[in-house]
């Protein structure tokens, strides 16, 4: 049985399309994916991606690009990978960057998509 640690519960705001954006130290350049958002919390973001991520990158800055679905407003979270499950899914923490107050917009906007427990 897992235990979750965490103060708030992860979320399924369905559909929720993210854009990350890796930048690697050169000479490797740039990495983009795509994927959609299996879950959230205040820490972090799983997201299935729609390639397999098969890069070698173990420690790097990234942005997950997201429009928020009831504002259309894009947002832009940073973080790093913490960890990649079969090629097809990453875990990612958000770095310390982002506000209180941003992260419960996000988060407030992002759970109106997520099914009622009752549902799942």
């Amino acid at each position: 049985m897992d235990n979750e640690n965490r103060d708030r519960k992860r979320f399924n705001p369905e559909g929720l399309a993210a854009h990350i954006i890796i930048d690697p130290p050169p000479p490797d350049g740039e990495i983009v994916i795509d994927g959609l958002v299996v879950d959230m919390s205040y820490s972090g973001i799983k997201i299935k991606l729609k390639e397999p991520f098969d890069h070698d990158v173990e420690e790097a800055e990234l942005r997950i690009s997201l429009v928020l679905p009831e504002s259309g407003v894009p947002v832009s979270i940073h973080g790093m990978i913490k960890h990649v499950v079969n090629q097809h899914e990453c875990g990612f923490q958000y770095a310390d960057k982002h506000t209180e107050d941003e992260m419960d917009d996000l988060m407030f906007e992002c759970v109106k998509l997520a099914p009622h427990p009752e549902e799942e």
